[in-house]
């Protein structure tokens, strides 16, 4: 069953091979998934540091990519999951509600580089 985001981004560093994304799950969806695996955790705050899950994820994103005809090199080969949605007061969103993913590239630098060391 598929454990649905409610927000995403991809990010691609030039100098680097794989593509990464940071991904808001749905926090109902989450929890449904969390009961149905026999997961402890509740909490949507320690559900996305669970290792399962981000293969969960991880695993949906690789068969849509497929599905949508993505080559393997366009693929995202690494997530990060986060609690907090990318919102206007986190000044990670416009007042329109785009991404401003200069800031969120900013708020998750050593997020993005740490995931990148461990793809290398």
């Amino acid at each position: 069953k598929a454990v649905v985001s409610t927000q995403s981004t991809g990010y691609g560093n030039s100098t680097k091979n794989n593509l990464i994304a940071l991904v808001i799950p749905d926090e109902v969806m989450v929890g449904k998934w969390a009961a149905e695996a026999g997961v402890e955790e509740r909490a949507i705050e320690d559900l996305v540091r669970n290792k399962a899950l981000r293969k969960v994820i991880l695993d949906e994103c690789t068969k849509m990519g497929r599905e949508g005809g993505l080559r393997s090199f366009e693929l995202v080969k690494k997530i990060y999951l986060d609690c907090v949605p990318f919102s206007v007061v986190n000044d990670l969103m416009t007042p329109t509600f785009k991404l401003k993913r200069h800031n969120i590239a900013l708020h998750y630098k050593a997020i993005i580089d740490r995931m990148y060391k461990n793809l290398d």
